[in-house]
């Protein structure tokens, strides 16, 4: 496995990690369920600071289309990580989740959202990426919400740190705290956000109107 990989993953889990000690919890695993076709994702524009909510991201009008829920799209990996790719699928997407404990729950003037991926290793070399880095949703104002620890009861949540050898698959949700009036448009994924810069290689679905 690239040194830089898992020097990245290692730290990002410890980050997450003491996030899921101070909420009281911890997250699972997925199963596998079978992917549609498979199309490329072309490389967003927006831009975002990695924090919760991001203040004026706009989507450039240049941004491809993305896909809707149900689709696969092919990413790939950071540079330098050997031949690193992945066939990301959003299975199922939850306005209005429910956290499995209260501690997971979202802050007073905010809801909870929830997405549920379908991860398949299609490249040469492991993918060993924390479970929900890589995963943000974009309300109609272009703003951008990264996701956050928790479980929710629709099932299992990606695990704490993705590894994943050629080949193989995980399913798992993924939760996000947005305002309570925000209108969810899409749902963004990108493989090793902490090596890759900011809009390359994501991966986006948009959400019925």
């Amino acid at each position: 496995m690239n040194r830089n990989r898992t020097i990245a993953s290692a730290a990002a889990a410890v980050v997450l990690s003491a996030a899921l000690v101070a909420c009281g919890g911890s997250d699972g695993d997925g199963g596998d369920k079978a992917a549609p076709s498979t199309t490329s994702a072309g490389t967003s524009t927006a831009a975002t600071s990695g924090g919760e909510q991001t203040p004026d991201a706009t989507p450039s009008s240049t941004a491809p289309p993305g896909a809707n829920v149900g689709d696969t799209l092919s990413l790939i990996g950071a540079e330098g990580l050997g031949t690193s790719g992945a066939d990301v699928t959003l299975l199922k997407y939850n306005d209005h989740a429910k956290p499995s404990l209260g501690a997971f729950a979202a802050p007073p003037g905010y809801r909870l959202v929830a997405a549920e991926f379908s991860i398949l290793n299609t490249g040469q070399v492991t993918y060993d990426d924390p479970g929900n880095m890589g995963t943000r949703v974009v309300d109609s104002n272009g703003k951008m919400y990264t996701a956050v620890p928790g479980i929710p009861t629709d099932g299992d949540s990606l695990p704490l740190t993705i590894i994943l050898t050629p080949g193989n698959k995980v399913t798992g949700w993924v939760v996000l705290n947005v305002p309570e009036d925000a209108k969810i448009v899409a749902v963004t994924y990108q493989m090793d956000r902490l090596l890759q810069g900011e809009g390359k290689n994501v991966a986006r679905w948009n959400l019925p109107s």
